[in-house]
């Protein structure tokens, strides 16, 4: 069976919209979703079913002479965005 998509796109926003219009079922993470699906908007269909991990990659022009700040960004990111992302 081939696969025909009626969108494709990479913004996971534009992709939750479209599923809650009626357009199709699409695999989300739970930080994007959580909400529509507490809101009855959107509903698991495969409760069994996960995407597997998922990497996300933060560029940097490089280390040497980063700020503080910075750093400290990314520190935030590293303890905070593996929360988001468990069911």
């Amino acid at each position: 069976m081939t696969l025909k998509p009626r969108l494709v796109s990479e913004d996971v926003r534009t992709l939750q919209t479209a599923a809650i219009d009626g357009h199709g079922v699409v695999a989300l993470p739970p930080y994007v979703c959580e909400e529509a699906v507490r809101a009855g908007m959107l509903r698991r269909i495969l409760p069994d079913w996960t995407l597997g991990p998922t990497t996300m990659t933060a560029l940097i022009p490089h280390r040497q002479g980063m700020l503080p700040s910075v750093r400290a960004f990314l520190d935030h990111l590293i303890d905070e965005v593996p929360k988001t992302m468990t069911e």
